[in-house]
């Protein structure tokens, strides 16, 4: 077995990887590189690649939240995103955090228009990751459309503490999903524009 596919070193590994995001790519991949060929290297002068032989050259490199933080240290520091992007960014999470309430005080077609402008804004930044659109816009579009479904539906059916219930949670939803976005932004770097 190469030393990269012991479970532990792809563990330690992974928590690098995890720890760096917000390293450039080529330094992050460039970064894991080198740590893999220390620990084949390490690895290849012991006498055997048992669980205890590994931990203790994963010991010897030290924790992975430590590199990390070592790495994010020695990187030169992010550029400020364009004004235009900035912009771009505040208004995306605008627009997905008043999905919900415009559903209450614009009606259904302005909780459309928003829910549209915000998916449109979210999947063409470049302020994110993919999971984190994912996560943010989950988080932010899902019960406002879920609860135009369930009104147009079953209006009939809902009792007043449920649709008063539905309607708290139509705008603290959104405006978490966007306080996840703006949160995660910060630490995101730009990604590069698709071609």
């Amino acid at each position: 077995m190469k030393a990269p596919d012991h479970a532990l070193v792809l563990a330690y590994l992974t928590d690098v990887e995890r720890a760096t995001t917000a390293l450039d790519p080529a330094r992050r991949a460039e970064l894991l590189a080198d740590l893999r060929e220390h620990i084949e290297v390490s690895l290849a002068e012991a006498d055997t690649r048992d669980d205890a032989t590994v931990r203790g050259v994963l010991a010897q490199l030290g924790d992975p939240a430590a590199i990390a933080a070592s790495a994010l240290a020695e990187a030169p520091p992010a550029p400020d995103a364009p004004e235009p992007e900035r912009l771009r960014t505040r208004l995306t999470i605008l627009v997905l955090a008043a999905s919900g309430p415009l559903m209450l005080f614009g009606g259904p077609l302005a909780m459309v228009c928003a829910v549209a402008a915000g998916v449109y804004l979210l999947s063409t930044s470049t302020r994110w990751t993919t999971r984190q659109k994912l996560k943010g816009g989950a988080l932010t579009l899902s019960l406002p459309a879920l609860l135009l479904v369930g009104l147009t539906l079953g209006a009939g059916r809902i009792g007043i503490m449920e649709l008063l219930l539905l309607l708290l949670l139509n705008v603290l939803l959104p405006v978490l999903g966007a306080r996840l976005l703006w949160r995660t932004r910060r630490h995101a770097r730009p990604l590069p524009a698709r071609a």
